[in-house]
């Protein structure tokens, strides 16, 4: 009996426990288990199951070559992330806009394939498909000029990408301003502005700092008072305030918020907003580890539904403290919350500089449901050191699927020495084991640069901003190319 002649649903169980790697080959096998792997269900599978970033969402949208493309490429990169050295896998190539609006820092690139660049002291939003060359204007401030833009990207439900910006815009012979916040889709048609909303000045404040975005919630911090102001829920478009502070830990947390203590880092889930205090007179209350003692407090949307107050306000759900270095903080696995036990759990990755090394930790917050008679619910902490690159590695940045699935590079930036790169992978799913990661050895991106296909115009300075997509591999940052003009480098690593 021939493996052809089993029944397809038998032989689609078996090809799901393929890899990628596994299900091409099988292609070269014969014509019968190649017309197999052209399959949607097949490659449904194996996008469900893969241990790899990948963009999320429901898949049963998607088309076969949608899923298998993906797959195919992150796989292909993850190949050799860790296992040798990063090296250049494409002729680096630059891009140029049309007029010299690559100013600063004031730019993004989404899922290496978009490059976003509001025109500051000008009425524009403008997009450039890096793969096509086509250029979009995606906002326009009618009779305004943009001052200032913040952005943050997560995942949409359907798998894309999705743009949060907020936007801070004059009216041109005036002094008032106003700030607006933007939700932008894209997807293989381009990019899309869904949606525009004014944010009152009095709930927005004068100093936004922080902006994050997880699946669903959308949060920012003011950074002149260190205080939370605003949430979003980007499902039903409906703003949020933030309780007065209070905390059942430290009593005099309400007086002292403004005084002592001031907000850290913030990180929006699906389901909650993490906000971390650690106060200003850190060296009493050190561990000895050298971390800081934090208070963490989690919010979520009030269980009771919108009322009539405008807007609505946060319910504090959850609040603990523990020993920790919150100064760099990101998301690493969204919301997964246990049936059984009802359970919560966040994940987020951070990385402390001591002693010539850079170590990088995963935490592990447990958000567990109030026992009879207490207001709030206990939060938990547990750590897990995933792995360390020799020196100082000021810039860290990875792609996550939300799913606990990582791919970045671990940056190390001197003006003597100039700049190394090492690429790591993380597999934070599940609720019950543990994280773990790894991490390749370095490079020094003198010799990438050295290479024939690298032109000297785009040699990448110490201090430069760096965009970076895990799916492709894919860096870019700006440089001053000829003329005087500034162009996005793309380079493409594994």
């Amino acid at each position: 009996m021939s493996l052809t002649s089993l029944p397809h649903d038998v032989l689609y169980r078996v090809l799901s426990f393929l890899s990628v790697r596994e299900i091409i080959c099988l292609r070269l096998a014969c014509k019968d288990l190649r017309d197999l792997t052209f399959h949607t269900a097949i490659w449904h599978d194996a996008y469900t199951h893969a241990k790899l970033p990948r963009p999320l969402g429901p898949l049963d949208s998607q088309s076969r070559e949608f899923l298998e493309t993906t797959l195919v490429k992150s796989t292909q990169v993850g190949v050799k992330w860790n296992k040798q050295a990063l090296t250049i896998t494409s002729k680096a190539t630059w891009f140029e806009p049309e007029w010299s609006a690559l100013q600063g820092d004031h730019w993004e690139v989404v899922a290496g394939l978009w490059l976003v660049i509001p025109h500051i002291s000008g009425p524009d939003i403008l997009c450039y498909d890096l793969e096509r060359g086509l250029r979009h204007v995606i906002y326009h401030a009618e009779g305004a000029q943009i001052l200032s833009f913040k952005s943050a990207t997560s995942e949409a439900a359907d798998g894309g990408c999705i743009m949060h910006a907020i936007v801070m815009e004059s009216a041109r012979n005036s002094v008032s301003f106003s700030h607006k916040l933007l939700s932008i889709r894209f997807s293989s048609d381009g990019p899309l502005l869904e949606f525009s909303m004014v944010i009152p000045g009095d709930v927005i404040g004068m100093g936004m700092s922080q902006l994050s975005a997880g699946k669903r919630l959308l949060c920012m911090s003011d950074h002149l008072t260190g205080t939370l102001n605003l949430a979003v829920d980007t499902r039903t478009r409906v703003l949020y305030r933030f309780p007065l502070p209070s905390s059942i830990i430290d009593p005099k947390f309400d007086v002292t918020c403004a005084q002592e203590t001031y907000l850290k880092r913030l990180i929006a889930t699906e389901t909650h907003i993490l906000a971390m205090f650690t106060p200003l007179t850190m060296v009493s209350q050190l561990d000895e580890g050298g971390n800081c003692r934090a208070i963490i407090q989690a919010f979520a949307l009030p269980s009771a539904g919108i009322t009539s107050a405008s807007p609505a306000t946060l319910e504090l759900t959850h609040e603990g403290h523990c020993y920790l270095d919150i100064e760099r903080v990101s998301l690493l696995c969204d919301s997964m919350t246990s049936a059984v036990t009802g359970q919560t759990q966040i994940k987020f990755l951070t990385h402390c500089m001591r002693l010539n090394l850079t170590k990088y930790f995963a935490h592990r917050v447990t958000l567990s449901p109030p026992l009879p008679g207490q207001k709030l619910g206990n939060i938990s902490l547990s750590t897990e050191q995933l792995f360390s690159v020799p020196g100082y590695a000021n810039t860290m940045k990875f792609t996550t699927s939300f799913d606990g699935h990582a791919r970045g590079i671990c940056v190390l930036h001197n003006e003597r020495d100039g700049t190394e790169f090492y690429g790591f992978t993380i597999d934070a799913s599940g609720m019950d084991k543990p994280c773990s990661g790894i991490v390749g050895p370095g490079v020094d991106i003198k010799e990438v640069e050295a290479t024939e296909s690298f032109p000297s115009s785009l040699r990448m300075t110490w201090n430069v901003k760096l965009a970076f997509d895990g799916y492709l591999g894919r860096i870019c940052y700006r440089k001053r190319g000829q003329a005087g003009r500034n162009v996005l480098a793309v380079v493409d690593l594994a």
